[in-house]
């Protein structure tokens, strides 16, 4: 179905071309236009999502800085959204761990502190989002049924200690790690799936890419967090608290915990257990 709907759309425009899905690092709505020149990729969304609209704006305005793919077209038929942008080579950051190439990740996780110090959090917020989100942190209702009340109560403690200043945001990616991103073998690093960006303080980056480690990979999790933090701090200063951090990390479950209010229960009690994980957890 989806397939045909592309097929459709495209043909006439880029010619013939076979899809193939594209796998670590791009959703499993992404295909790649084999035989078009230049190579080119197909995202394809629920029209009825906003998170669509949030990162085609949040590409457009990244589009300077090398990063991330550029937006070459939008296509919309009924509820189907699809999204033409450009191919990027590189082998998904993740599967590098788990092959255990130790250097490689090494390297990756260099080039992630690099990255989003330089490239991403170096872009300030204005106070006008461009059509990007913004960080709704004072605002979040965490209040959901399907949570246990004491992590609701204990929640509540740590988000109230957030001292959030819109004067600190910058933009985020929302969900950044060795999960989404391709890095090729002379280190460019290309950053995808950028859906839940925000402006926001820079720790929820941060604090994303230390949680991420810690909780999948905890036997690697020290090394490669420092690994990472020193070189972002290497080209930008920022304050380092663990109870900020932690805070941060809290708002960013509960992010997910939202949009999974409606998921199966075994989702719901993964996040719940998440949860408790991370306030449970020091993350740096």
């Amino acid at each position: 179905m989806i397939k045909n709907i592309v097929k459709k759309h495209l043909v006439d425009q880029y010619g013939d071309f076979t899809l193939v899905r594209l796998t670590g690092g791009y959703t499993n709505e992404t295909f790649l236009l084999k035989g078009t020149t230049p190579p080119l990729v197909a995202k394809v969304a629920s029209s009825l999502t906003p998170d669509i609209h949030n990162e085609i704006n949040c590409l457009k305005k990244m589009t300077h800085t090398g990063i991330a793919p550029k937006v070459y077209d939008v296509f919309k038929e009924r509820n189907v959204h699809i999204t033409i942008l450009e191919y990027r080579e590189g082998q998904n950051g993740q599967s590098l761990l788990d092959h255990h190439d130790i250097d490689r990740t090494n390297d990756l996780y260099r080039f992630l502190g690099k990255t989003l110090s330089k490239d991403i959090h170096s872009q300030k917020y204005t106070f006008t989002s461009d059509g990007i989100r913004t960080c709704n942190l004072h605002e979040l209702n965490i209040n959901l049924d399907f949570v246990p009340k004491d992590l609701i109560r204990d929640s509540k403690e740590i988000l109230e200690k957030l001292h959030d200043q819109q004067e600190d945001w910058v933009l985020t990616h929302g969900d950044y790690g060795m999960h989404n991103v391709l890095f090729t073998a002379n280190n460019q690093l290309t950053v995808l799936d950028w859906e839940w960006s925000e402006w926001a303080n820079p720790l929820i980056d941060i604090g994303w890419v230390c949680w991420f480690t810690h909780l999948h990979y905890p036997e690697h999790a020290k090394r490669l967090n420092a690994l990472f933090l020193k070189e972002y701090q290497t080209h930008a200063k920022i304050d380092l608290s663990a109870e900020k951090v932690k805070g941060y990390c809290v708002y960013k479950v509960w992010k997910i915990l939202m949009k999974v209010q409606h998921a199966p229960q075994q989702v719901q009690q993964e996040w719940i257990r998440r949860l408790k994980w991370t306030i449970e957890t020091d993350i740096i």
